[in-house]
């Protein structure tokens, strides 16, 4: 089974506890064959439809929690996603909105099926089963004027190494000029710069 957690609760609790509910479930209704090919997606519920909030405002009743709970799978399938809540969340719903949701995965209709709410999960009350929020962890803020001044040092450290280049070439060229300088000057197609100077001082 894969869980595919888009929320602030951390995936191991989820897993833990779903693993274990797809557990107990085999054992009543058969072992589900296709587990390694199951997917979860969890996500953050957006919360109960606009009418169901003005229901229970216009009533001044408190909307209960079950409403946050929601979720969907495929006839026969093998993906399902469930939609939990992002302030707090209930294991025991968890284990038995996914155990609902399964049953469809199984091939069950809603009229096939009880109330989801009716499930019993009595194992999910052992407190090894806990859901945590995520650790997050904060980036150190980064120096800006730090961080410049390290790049101005590796710009001058890049400029000092082709400077040296090309120095090495300036000094392989001045060879090869004094070279032909001496082999044409031997031969008079270019006059000695050095006499050149004598001659105009004289």
């Amino acid at each position: 089974m894969r869980i595919i957690n888009k929320t602030d609760w951390e995936t191991e609790d989820l897993k833990k506890i779903l693993t274990r509910a797809l557990n107990e479930d085999d054992k009543i209704e058969g072992k589900y064959r296709y587990r390694s090919q199951l997917k979860v997606e969890i996500v953050h519920s957006k919360g109960p439809r606009r009418w169901v909030v003005e229901y229970y405002k216009k009533h001044n009743k408190k909307l209960p929690e079950r409403n946050l709970y929601s979720g969907y799978a495929y006839y026969n399938g093998n993906l399902m996603r469930l939609r939990v809540p992002k302030k707090e969340i209930s294991k025991v719903l968890l284990a038995k909105i996914f155990i609902h949701e399964m049953g469809h995965i199984r091939g069950f209709r809603h009229s096939g099926m009880g109330r989801w709410l009716d499930i019993e999960t009595p194992w999910i009350e052992d407190d090894k089963y806990q859901i945590k929020k995520k650790e997050i962890r904060e980036k150190p803020k980064e120096d800006l004027r730090l961080k410049r001044y390290e790049h101005v040092i590796k710009m001058i450290e890049q400029k000092e190494k082709i400077l040296k280049r090309l120095r090495n070439q300036i000094k392989k060229w001045n060879t090869k000029k004094r070279y032909y300088e001496k082999v044409l000057t031997a031969a008079a197609k270019i006059k000695n710069e050095r006499e050149g100077e004598i001659n105009e001082r004289a």
